[in-house]
């Protein structure tokens, strides 16, 4: 493959964000209000945080239960036996005091106040057990599974794995539907009948909401369902001896998920399509896909009766490569997402002179929803990320924007540092660009280990911004991305030689699956979801929570009417626009493991008066190899 850079990044800053730019205009779109305070605030009531090493979260061990339960058991048994073993000799004391000898009669007496009392420590045991396993019972529903009431055998089913993720979708509901309600004023059945009522979007409570707006509930979303799914562990005895175990690089006894199985077949689905094509052409892989696996001997005769100018050289099938059954099934439905080969791959660094030739545009065309602001200076909040990556997306206008953002701030001292801005999924198919379909497979197969002129070209797009922008082993360097610019930002964050070179401070994804991703101790990571965001669950494993790892989690009111892409549940959640609310309501919390984060973005990033910005961005393209008859 090919690769070609065609001139140097330059500073565009003043472009960008220069007062020549024009003024920043409020967002106007009929699903955003030009008030998002009540989102914003929405958000931060909603959020819910875990790891990141602060207070406030409650864990329950069950360990000491487990351990008591034991115990118990053996002090229990050893009643029992007690009490049997003395069963003989109870007797015949019994029996001898029949004689009416008053030292008989007392040590009759005193065997059966003994047996009583064994009977009903037997008995106080026996509840205390019953106890316990009931209470571990009730914090493993609660904290781990409501799956756990099934049974463990159940749980290892496909489709039963109810995990946390549903457990925490019900709780969070409960919690937000009793907010609705105080804050509703509800008090009798007559004002509940009349203010809660079903909708499209979920459970409605008219005045529930902040600043006077309506609260919707969801209850358990789409993301806690999916979640629940992948995140089944599929037995490696039935596993092990698979392509994906392979792949996914299984040791003896290693275990994974349904959800990591499913991503490596849709990968390798989707890439072997797509090598299909290349070779054959999409007309031909169609039609080995609509006859089977007697194709060939059909096609032949076909050709000889189409007469179709693409069909003629079509005799026998000689290229090596064949559509697999699963190809061939499900083709119809997939084709249009097939990953291709790449035939030449080319960067260009965007200046001042070739800016308007690349549709990059300023402030005047880039909005941003009422309530959120960005300046240009690199972010130092959870909020300033949210709103770095919408004004990323926005820089160009009527294209695929395939663009890749380098900021670097530099204070009065000459302490500088990169602030590195990766944006999302523009097209679900191989396009052009690079943040497509063809994007996310290259990301979720990065390893750390990987040289970094072989990382997925977004990643390589990044390291000559950096270079551009001066960049010297040891400087620091913060990340942030959404959905496929959040996995590109963990591979980078993740990847060994770009450790030993830079010292990666933080890092924060929104709507990123980064579950699979191990970041070093010493790297401040937060990933940002909205309860129904599909996007998350996709890579089946959960987000290890760390002293220097956290997820928050929050549910902005109304996520499919602030957002520009309608209502769906699960599309709309994943829309940048509504992180960039839901990120300044988790700016506004106050939450301990959030103020972690951020202390952890400023004392990185340069800021003040006396900082400078400059802004470095890369556009790049991918040719694919296409398939041409004549060279047969």
């Amino acid at each position: 493959m090919e690769r070609d850079i065609t001139g140097r990044a330059e500073d565009v800053q003043a472009t960008l964000f220069g007062v020549t730019s024009g003024g920043r205009p409020p967002l106007e779109h009929a699903n955003v209000p030009s008030s998002t305070r009540a989102a914003i605030t929405s958000a931060t009531e909603s959020m819910r945080v875990s790891g990141g090493g602060a207070p406030g979260a409650m864990e329950v061990n069950t360990g000491a239960i487990v351990s008591a339960i034991g115990a118990l058991s053996r002090v229990n048994e050893q009643t029992g036996d007690a009490l049997l073993g003395t069963t003989a000799a109870d007797a015949e004391v019994a029996a001898w005091s029949m004689t009416g000898h008053p030292l008989l009669v007392a040590a009759a007496a005193s065997a059966a106040v003994s047996k009583a009392a064994l009977i009903a420590a037997q008995a106080r045991l026996t509840l205390i057990h019953v106890q316990l396993a009931s209470a571990k019972q009730h914090y493993d529903m609660v904290e781990a599974s409501v799956g756990s009431l099934f049974g463990p055998r159940i749980l290892t089913m496909p489709g039963w794995n109810l995990s946390g993720s549903a457990t925490r979708g019900l709780r969070t509901a409960l919690d937000e539907f009793g907010t609705a309600v105080k804050r509703a004023d509800i008090t009798t059945p007559a004002e509940l009948a009349s203010k809660v009522r079903i909708t499209s979007f979920g459970v409605m409570v008219a005045g529930g909401g902040p600043e006077g707006t309506n609260a919707v509930i969801r209850g358990v979303g789409l993301d806690d369902v999916l979640d629940s799914t992948l995140q089944t562990p599929m037995p490696s005895a039935f596993m092990s001896g698979t392509r994906a175990y392979g792949e996914l690089g299984g040791q003896p006894g290693d275990g994974f998920t349904l959800g990591q199985y499913a991503r490596v077949w849709a990968e390798n689905l989707l890439t072997g399509i797509g090598e299909t094509e290349a070779q054959v052409g999409t007309e031909e892989a169609a039609l080995q896909a609509e006859l089977g696996g007697s194709w060939p001997v059909v096609r032949t005769a076909i050709n000889g009766l189409s007469g179709k100018p693409g069909f003629t050289w079509l005799t026998p099938y000689s290229t090596g490569r064949s559509l697999s059954p699963a190809e061939r099934l499900l083709y119809p439905f997939v084709h249009g997402h097939a990953v291709r080969p790449k035939a030449k791959e080319t960067m260009t660094g965007i200046t001042r002179k070739n800016a308007a030739e690349h549709g990059i545009v300023g402030l005047a065309e880039r909005p941003l929803p009422g309530g959120i602001n960005f300046d240009g200076a690199a972010p130092a909040t959870v909020a300033g990320t949210a709103a770095v990556l919408k004004d990323a997306k926005n820089i160009v206008q009527d294209r695929e924007n395939s663009t890749v953002m380098v900021q670097k701030t530099t204070d009065g001292s000459g302490r500088r540092a990169f602030s590195v801005v990766l944006t999302g999924t523009e097209v679900w198919h191989d396009g052009q660009g690079i943040h497509d379909i063809a994007g996310i497979v290259e990301g979720m197969r990065v390893q750390p280990h990987d040289a970094l002129n072989e990382l997925p070209p977004a990643q390589r797009a990044v390291l000559e911004a950096l270079r551009d922008a001066g960049i010297q082993p040891g400087d620091s360097v913060v990340l942030t991305g959404h959905s496929l610019g959040g996995i590109d930002a963990a591979g980078l964050a993740t990847n060994k030689e770009f450790q030993r070179l830079y010292s990666v401070k933080a890092l924060t994804t929104f709507g990123a699956p980064v579950g699979g991703f191990e970041f070093p101790q010493d790297t401040s990571v937060m990933a940002v979801e909205h309860h129904d965001d599909l996007v998350p669950p996709l890579d089946g494993v959960k987000n290890p929570d760390g002293k220097n790892r956290s997820t928050v989690r929050v549910d902005t009111q109304y996520n499919g009417q602030y957002s520009n892409v309608g209502s769906l549940s699960g599309v709309a959640a994943h829309d940048m626009y509504t992180y960039t609310l839901g990120a300044q309501g988790i700016s506004n919390s106050g939450h301990a493991a959030v103020e972690k984060h951020e202390r952890a973005l400023r004392s990185a990033v340069p800021a003040g008066s006396q900082a400078n910005t400059e802004t470095y961005i890369y556009a790049a393209t991918e040719e694919h190899i296409v398939h041409n008859p004549e060279d047969r």
